[in-house]
């Protein structure tokens, strides 16, 4: 019997084959890689490079495909994907598999790092242990990413709830699984096909304040308060949990203090009545609202949760594990309006109140308003808040906008700092976050301009092709595109010499920039090559530099610097090394 599930495995078959077709991944694995791929990018706010730093690629993984730092919590994610066969859909992971990453944790954990990271014939593995040696992990969550029905059976769960308790004396360890219930609404988000509709029973709503926001009578901002109960809340979005924030610009998490109090309030008999008294509540913004009092029931179209992610999220989490109190209710707030402007800021102030990346908040900065202003007279388009053209673009006419180069702002001001500024050039790879806090984002921006943003940008998108070549050689030695670019002859081309280019985009950019600030006549192409030979040359020159981890190194102030007083010396006509 065909199931939907067997229809959009097709559907998402044909987004993994171009994966496989650009990427040039090959083997058996080529699905699964390109799952990987695909997962990560429509899931995360991580680019095209930073996605490719961070998969395991190739054999001796060790059960783990992916991994990814959250640098603020210091959380560790694990990611194990499978995309299995179109008839084993209905199936659930092989417990082969879990013991395989869980058997790597104990020996990570339990383990001499500096022996394994000496064993390791992987460099993907290698730079994961090398992030384990010189980074703070403080918890450690496992992520099953498989389009089957994840971990269900008794055994299998057992397994994994022994062993986080025998490893989780030593960190705190737990483990999500992403289904292909979850996967299907991935699809449909990035697909688009519709937008989000939600129908829920509620215990109490009633009109609330209402806005004539210009002066078109027909136009109005609507708005109502109520209550719901928390399990009639969480049954209502389970199914759409990955696309119910489409427009909340925080993200949840996992495992903060304040999560784990929602969770305990929610959960304890003598708190969950008083739930509603001690939350903050939901507040969702929709495109249209009907209610039907007479069932007490109501039905949002468009809609998008955009504060309350914390409070969602944990109470689903609850619900899950059957530890979600019956008494817990909810307050909610529905506000119904149409104009991106105003949604756009009705999200920022909801969310400006607790602390979330500072990245988000630098939108209103004068500094910034004004590039803004000042690309669009270069055909750029600079995202001042996340995901702003394509939102905008929902409501408003974009028309004088659709051939332009879309930037999010991020990307450019952590460009800009990674090129121009040499002193801040390392932590734009290692910790780029500190970038935009409040106390430096003043400093950091004070030079920029229009024409820097754009040829910084311009030679990002360069590097970032010519790393997909290396990585397309790594996975594939009959692949010469990389060694040609270099103007290297295939067989004196050694690809372990150029393994710093998989997680080095920022310091090739960095010594690009240098490199063109000295010369007048140097081409993009030609600084980008004479670059990632110069890198590989002070690398090949120190044998700690040539001891290290690629992702370790490419982090290294001690390289950055390295790296630029080469380029000084180089291009006056000395040389340091």
């Amino acid at each position: 019997m065909i199931t939907k599930f067997d229809n959009y495995y097709d559907q998402i078959c044909i987004d993994l084959k171009k994966i496989v077709s650009d990427r040039e991944y090959t083997g058996d694995g080529s699905s699964s890689k390109a799952f990987a791929y695909w997962y990560l990018k429509n899931t995360s706010v991580l680019n095209e490079n930073d996605i490719e730093e961070i998969l395991i690629d190739g054999n001796n993984d060790n059960g783990i495909d992916a991994y990814y730092l959250d640098e603020r919590e210091h959380i560790l994610n694990l990611y194990q994907f499978k995309f299995p066969a179109k008839k084993n859909n209905n199936k659930e992971i092989d417990l082969s598999a879990i013991t395989k990453i869980y058997g790597t944790l104990n020996s990570i954990l339990k383990g001499d790092i500096e022996n394994l990271i000496s064993r390791a014939t992987n460099i993907g593995f290698e730079n994961l242990l090398g992030l384990l040696k010189d980074q703070p992990v403080y918890e450690i969550n496992v992520v099953f990413v498989s389009y089957n029905k994840g971990v269900i059976s008794e055994g299998n769960i057992n397994y994994i709830d022994e062993q986080e308790n025998i490893l989780g004396n030593d960190i705190a360890l737990h483990h999500s699984c992403i289904t292909r219930e979850n996967i299907v609404n991935i699809f449909e988000k990035v697909h688009r096909r519709n937008t989000l509709d939600l129908s829920f029973k509620y215990k109490n709503l009633q009109l609330a304040n209402n806005v004539n926001e210009s002066d078109n009578d027909d136009t109005y901002i609507e708005s109502w308060v109520g209550v719901i109960n928390g399990k009639a809340l969480i049954q209502a979005v389970h199914n759409d949990l990955t696309r119910i924030f489409d427009e909340n610009i925080r993200l949840y998490e996992k495992g903060s203090s304040i999560n784990e109090g929602i969770k305990n309030t929610a959960e304890n008999n003598e708190t969950a009545k008083m739930f509603y008294f001690y939350n903050n509540g939901i507040t969702l913004i929709c495109d249209s609202a009907k209610t039907s009092p007479g069932n007490n029931s109501v039905l949002l179209k468009g809609v998008s949760i955009v504060n309350g992610a914390q409070t969602v999220n944990s109470l689903a989490s609850l619900f899950q594990d059957n530890k979600l109190n019956d008494q817990v209710s909810v307050l909610i707030r529905i506000i119904q309006i149409q104009d991106y402007k105003q949604r756009a800021k009705i999200t920022e102030y909801l969310n400006s109140q607790t602390p979330i990346k500072e990245s988000y908040f630098i939108a209103n900065n004068v500094i910034i308003r004004n590039l803004q202003e000042d690309l669009f007279n270069f055909n750029y388009y600079l995202e001042r808040q996340i995901n702003e053209y394509t939102y905008r673009s929902k409501y408003d006419d974009m028309s004088k906008y659709q051939d332009f180069t879309i930037l999010p702002v991020e990307d450019a001001v952590h460009h800009y700092i990674g090129g121009y500024l040499n002193d801040k050039a390392n932590i734009a790879k290692s910790n780029k976050s500190v970038l935009f806090e409040p106390n430096q984002i003043e400093e950091n921006i004070k030079d920029i301009t229009a024409e820097k943003v754009i040829k910084v940008d311009v030679i990002y998108r360069r590097i970032s092709e010519i790393i997909t070549t290396y990585r397309k050689n790594r996975r594939n030695d009959q692949n010469s595109e990389f060694s040609k670019f270099l103007g290297i002859k295939q067989p004196e081309y050694d690809s372990n010499l150029f393994s710093f280019v998989n997680t080095g985009d920022i310091l090739i950019l960095n010594c690009v920039i240098n490199i063109q600030n000295r010369t007048n006549d140097s081409s993009i192409d030609m600084a980008i090559k004479d670059s990632i030979l110069l890198i590989k040359d002070v690398i090949q020159s120190q044998s700690d530099f040539i001891d290290s981890a690629p992702a370790t190194l490419t982090k290294s102030s001690r390289l950055f610097t390295k790296v630029q007083s080469q380029v000084e010396h180089k291009y006056s006509g000395e040389s340091s090394m």
